[in-house]
């Protein structure tokens, strides 16, 4: 920190040491408790201090989920402000997706001023007295790594520390903290404007033991096979898996994957549904994935040997969960990955029949999904799923990021590069990529950014504070919408529940999943500047989604195609 820049109060020093170790943007949702932030920004010029850049968001589902869409394009950890305990819970959703993508956010809220007698900052309105609970943080206690509430100004410097460091920690994670008015409105106590006095830790390291008997069963296998999730988010580890895979012939399967964990043309990939892979493998490495099978759909075969690994592998912020383990491993994957590389080159080689072996499951099932798209696409006229991927495969420029929560699949799209997509989180909140694709942007802005979304997830994104957000801050974003008017996961949970039942014999979509009136999404992208366009007629899918991109990259504007799809 420049020692000729002075903070005069909690708040300035608490900002300044958020830039000081690392956190470039502060996205914020504003309210009463906020005084002394925005003080601090109006005396920076006075000041000369250097604070993290605000991202005002008008909604707090925005500003977490922007902030969990910078931290995946950037690596780096990010920093939320919010209203008191209404912000919190309107961020709630938002923190279980960062939760279970364990993502590194610094949320914060502001307190209810502390005390009714006339010291500055303390209470000034009567929502001061509604908005004060017992316990704020109890309301998302469960989901964040560490909370706590700022007392005094001279522990600034350790809670900003302690805040960062746990949520970097592997397993990562948000963290929350409370900052009462009165306390960042006291002075700077210049004692907390130091150096960082504590490290992240670094990732968890395997034992060679551990290490060695895991290779041993690749070894020994017949058909051993790795399934990842996101073990992509270290881009490092894209490389090591594909290494690993294709030397020493080893299987890959993804399970609903949330980024680009290995090449989908690589031979020894087996595709993402896993009921042929599991049948044949009797290695089965998990590398870091919560849940690697559904039970009641399909598990490994009863004679496999079954390796959790992971800086967690028995996950233990989930209340139940009990999928197989025959050998544990807490490790990160990247050095996991690393040491079996090393450790199976100095192993005997492979069986060449092993190879040909996964080969042939991984071309008998690209074959099986290649047919799935075939049928789909000639059943006449009608724009589908799968048109709509092929749609967007044909247009899709090699610098793009794909943002998908819903129908974009990466098998079917021209996915390159670590950072070319990014799925849903495990938890399923909705209204997650849309503003996570802006956060994307704001920390890659040479990327083109594409959200692929339902109608449903569209509407749970606020899509006003959204296409306002890419307006205020700059960000084009290309948003394509499958208006399908329905809740297909309800509908689908309940025909699979009950088969037979009165759902399926009713032979029409249960009102519980119908949106039966779709909007003219495409003005929302209008009304702030952007282009929009609505498209029915299969034959202007294509030349519709050109006319975007061109918005997008050339004229600098977002921009929506709403599509009507079955």
């Amino acid at each position: 920190m420049d020692p000729r820049s002075t903070p005069a109060t909690v708040a300035e020093a608490y900002l300044a040491l958020l830039r000081d170790r690392g956190v470039d943007r502060l996205f914020v949702n504003a309210g009463t408790d906020f005084a002394p932030v925005v003080e601090a920004y109006a005396r920076r010029k006075e000041s000369s201090l250097d604070f993290p850049e605000p991202i005002v968001c008008t909604h707090e589902n925005l500003a977490v989920s922007m902030a969990h869409g910078a931290y995946l394009a950037s690596g780096h950890p990010q920093a939320v402000m919010l209203h008191t305990n209404v912000g919190t819970a309107n961020a709630i959703c938002a923190v279980i997706n960062a939760s279970r993508d364990r993502i590194p956010i610094m949320v914060t809220a502001g307190r209810t001023p502390l005390f009714e007698r006339p010291v500055l900052g303390a209470r000034s309105s009567s929502i001061h007295w509604g908005q004060e609970m017992y316990d704020q943080g109890g309301m998302l206690r469960e989901l964040v790594k560490w909370d706590y509430e700022l007392r005094d100004g001279v522990q600034v410097d350790h809670v900003v520390d302690r805040a960062l460091n746990v949520s970097m920690a592997q397993p990562r994670g948000p963290v929350y903290l409370t900052l009462p008015r009165e306390v960042l409105a006291r002075p700077a106590d210049p004692a907390t404007l130091g150096p960082r006095v504590t490290a992240v830790p670094t990732e968890p390291y395997p034992s060679q033991a551990s290490v060695s008997e895991l290779a041993d069963l690749l070894v020994k296998a017949r058909f051993p096979m790795v399934v990842v999730t996101a073990s992509g988010l270290d881009h490092r580890s894209v490389v090591a898996l594909e290494r690993l895979c294709e030397r020493f012939a080893i299987g890959v399967l993804e399970v609903k994957p949330r980024c680009y964990n290995v090449s989908p043309s690589h031979r020894m990939h087996l595709g993402y549904d896993g009921r042929s892979a599991f049948d044949e493998a009797d290695v089965v490495c998990v590398l870091d994935v919560d849940v690697p099978w559904v039970t009641a759909t399909m598990r490994p075969a009863e004679g496999a040997v079954v390796v959790q690994c992971g800086p967690d592998p028995s996950f233990t912020q989930y209340p139940m969960r009990t999928h197989r383990a025959d050998l544990a491993i807490t490790a990160g994957t990247q050095c996991l990955l690393e040491m079996l590389l090393s450790t199976l080159a100095e192993r005997p080689p492979v069986d060449e029949a092993r190879r040909s072996r996964i080969e042939r499951v991984a071309s008998a099932e690209r074959r099986r999904r290649e047919a799935l798209v075939v049928a789909e696409l000639e059943s006449g006229g009608r724009i589908t799923k799968a048109f709509m991927n092929r749609a967007l495969a044909e247009v899709l420029p090699t610098d793009a990021t794909v943002v998908n929560e819903y129908w974009a699949r990466p098998e079917q799209l021209p996915i390159r590069d670590p950072g070319s997509y990014f799925g849903t989180p495990v938890a399923g909140g909705l209204g997650w990529a849309l503003p996570a694709a802006l956060g994307i942007r704001l920390a890659q802005p040479e990327r083109t950014v594409v959200a692929t979304l339902g109608d449903g997830a569209y509407l749970f994104a606020n899509p006003a504070a959204c296409h306002d957000a890419m307006a205020m801050h700059n960000l084009p974003v290309l948003t394509i919408v499958c208006a399908n008017r329905k809740w297909g996961a309800v509908e689908l949970s309940t025909l699979g529940m009950y088969p037979t039942g009165h759902t399926a014999a009713a032979g029409e979509l249960t009102p519980l999943a119908r949106l039966n009136r779709t909007a003219a999404f495409e003005r929302y992208a209008q009304a702030s500047g952007g282009h929009g366009e609505a498209v029915t007629d299969p034959d202007e899918l294509v030349p519709a989604l050109r006319r975007a991109l061109h918005a997008v990259r050339v004229e600098h504007r977002q921009a929506l195609v709403n599509v009507a799809c079955d």
